[in-house]
């Protein structure tokens, strides 16, 4: 008897939980749809191959192999899958849109390319493969997305290779004061400084330009026989004059570090994701 009732209730809770699981099973979305979701997510960002752009001259690469020094930012819009775009590359700049849709294939996302210079608008279709996504179609260029970055290749070319950059601020103290000395010193602050190469010049006090720039080293090559070279955040301090320019230092941390700096004494400089004003307090 007690099994009988265990099994009636059993049969009316199925009964009635039935509709929910139909309902659950019917809103399942195609491939596509998350896809576009995730390409909507990824694409925005600050992307440069300067680091493509120094390994390809420290390899002595031919000059017509050489990809010449690419930065992009794409931005939101208004819309989820609406975006702005400028990139430059080898001197010049253009602006433009992108725009996701989906397509009659469950598989792909469908990006439309639209420059502003008035040239006709082209589409790639995206489809998911093994930690990327990849895109061709009928715009000259097929594209390579993943969280790293954004590689794009030319008939004829190799792949412009460029990183995902992350926008630091940083502040410069002239002379670097330490300890808890109680000393004068100026403060420039740097704005916005990203880790692809970004570069700032400011001028201080008396009269000196001094540079700050930043770059998270992916080495393609290792700079040690029988060694293998580990990937780095590293800061450079460069000073320009009459003479040229010429680098006082540089130091490394590691490439995910969400700060860096150095301190040379008569120059301190301290680059930050988040101002110590504004994190939250932790307890250790």
């Amino acid at each position: 008897m007690t099994e009988h009732r265990y099994a009636t209730r059993h049969w009316l809770w199925l009964a009635a939980t039935l509709p929910a699981l139909l309902l659950a099973q019917g809103q399942d979305s195609t491939p596509a749809e998350r896809n576009l979701q995730i390409i909507a997510a990824l694409l925005p960002g600050i992307y440069d191959n300067a680091n493509q752009a120094y390994f390809d001259q420290r390899r002595k690469l031919p000059e017509s192999e050489r990809r010449p020094r690419t930065h992009l930012r794409i931005s939101k819009t208004d819309s989820p899958y609406r975006f702005r775009y400028a990139v430059s590359e080898g001197g010049e700049t253009h602006n433009g849109q992108l725009r996701l849709s989906l397509g009659e294939d469950p598989e792909l996302v469908i990006m439309e390319h639209r420059p502003d210079a008035g040239e006709p608008p082209c589409q790639v279709a995206w489809r998911r493969e093994a930690g990327q996504f990849a895109a061709a179609g009928d715009c000259e260029e097929s594209f390579q997305l993943y969280p790293g970055g954004l590689w794009f290749t030319r008939p004829g070319e190799r792949p412009t290779q460029l990183l995902r950059a992350r926008e630091f601020s940083c502040y410069v103290d002239i002379p670097g004061v330490a300890g808890g000395r109680d000393e004068p010193f100026e403060r420039y602050s740097i704005e916005s400084l990203h880790d692809q190469g970004g570069l700032h010049w400011l001028r201080t006090k008396d009269g000196r330009e001094i540079g700050i720039t930043l770059r998270n080293v992916q080495w393609p090559i290792n700079n040690e026989q029988g060694a293998f070279t580990r990937n780095s955040l590293v800061m450079y301090v460069l000073e320009r004059d009459a003479d040229g320019v010429r680098t006082h230092t540089y130091g490394w941390t590691e490439p995910q570090a969400r700060r860096i700096g150095l301190n040379l004494q008569w120059l301190l400089v301290n680059c930050y994701l988040e101002s110590n004003r504004e994190i939250t307090p932790y307890f250790e």
